[in-house]
């Protein structure tokens, strides 16, 4: 899912793996000296709400001429970026040196913390590795059989 900056992915994967200095996670490998920031945050805001607004505007001016389509489209719109903003929850946050973002997404915001702590320590050292599970909220030594985690 791309999101509001063209450069933003929402990383539809259930973890990823760590072998030394690299990350793997679905079909993707990234080298670890890529990496520019990790933290945990939410996704960006979506602010296309401004551009519903616009489209209510019209649809009242032109209200004579069937402007209410407009208008319900203009209602609709904003609720589902209104939902869309109140639920973004909290998302693991890679930032890379060519000014991509991904975003891997994490119900338990305690172990995000911690797997920033250990993806740290690995880029750090390079010694570690490790595979993350998002789903189950685990970490486990050592990487699986094959170098893709489910997409």
């Amino acid at each position: 899912m791309k999101l509001e900056g063209k450069k933003d992915t929402k990383v539809e994967s259930t973890g990823f793996q760590v072998d030394k200095n690299v990350i793997y996670y679905g079909n993707t490998a990234i080298n670890t000296n890529n990496i520019s920031l990790i933290s945990v945050s939410p996704i960006p805001e979506n602010n296309s709400w401004k551009w519903a607004i616009v489209l209510g505007l019209v649809g009242i001016a032109a209200i004579k001429y069937g402007g209410w389509i407009l208008l319900i489209a203009a209602v609709v719109w904003g609720a589902l970026v209104f939902n869309y903003n109140k639920n973004r929850g909290e998302f693991l946050t890679i930032s890379l040196n060519s000014g991509n973002t991904l975003y891997f997404h994490c119900r338990d915001k305690t172990f995000l913390d911690k797997v920033v702590l250990l993806m740290v320590d690995c880029i750090k050292t390079g010694t570690e590795s490790y595979t993350v599970n998002f789903d189950r909220c685990v970490v486990n030594k050592g990487i699986a059989g094959n170098m893709t985690v489910g997409v």
